[in-house]
């Protein structure tokens, strides 16, 4: 990621540790293109809440150890904002670029080369969530090592900019996409992880 400049600005968000909403189309996932200014707009605050951090996977036959597949946590959440294009109705945008840093670790079960990870970004506004898009990445799991590290392609999402380009009125929320008994073992099982956020 590029580091702070005129015309970015960017956010870091770390997890200290390791611990379905429905809405209708304010996101876009992009191609980037040059549209930077001299000052870039805010970026929105950004959570990763910490019971979608963790995504963890059996075979179906047990929820001990042994039937473990693949374990997944999110380790940050990397970016930056610039101006982007502006919309249909001719509205400045700001232009989120942001990538996933994961943990990937292959349980006893798991006997494959590849996991798919969905995830989801969320916008909120006054605390309530006006879009959400879901991505899919599949990523290729190391054959010798059962603990390993990556990071997803940079996505791009543009969101109006608002009345100050210095105050964002969106935040962000973002998380593994979980269905209803991942979450619930998560709730049950896993403790909250704790996040840092760093925005320059």
């Amino acid at each position: 990621m590029p580091a702070f400049s005129l015309s970015s600005r960017t956010f870091s968000r770390l997890a200290a540790g390791l611990g379905s909403l429905m809405l209708v189309g304010l996101l876009s996932g992009c191609e980037d293109t040059d549209t930077t200014h001299t000052f870039a707009p805010a970026c929105p605050k950004f959570d990763v809440p910490g019971q979608v951090a963790d995504r963890i996977t059996y075979d179906g036959k047990g929820l001990d150890a042994a039937h473990r597949l693949i374990s997944t946590h999110i380790l940050a959440v990397r970016g930056d904002c610039r101006t982007g294009p502006r919309d249909d109705h001719k509205r400045p945008m700001t232009r989120v670029r942001l990538s996933l840093n994961l943990q990937l670790e292959r349980g006893p079960a798991s006997n494959h080369d590849t996991v798919t990870v969905p995830y989801f970004v969320a916008i909120l506004q006054d605390g309530n969530i006006v879009d959400k898009k879901i991505f899919t990445e599949t990523i290729k799991l190391p054959p010798t090592v059962s603990t390993s590290q990556t990071s997803t392609p940079l996505r791009f999402i543009d969101i109006p900019t608002g009345n100050n380009p210095q105050i964002s009125p969106y935040a962000m929320e973002i998380g593994l996409q979980l269905n209803h008994a991942e979450l619930d073992y998560n709730r049950a099982h896993l403790r909250s992880a704790q996040f840092h956020e760093h925005v320059q």
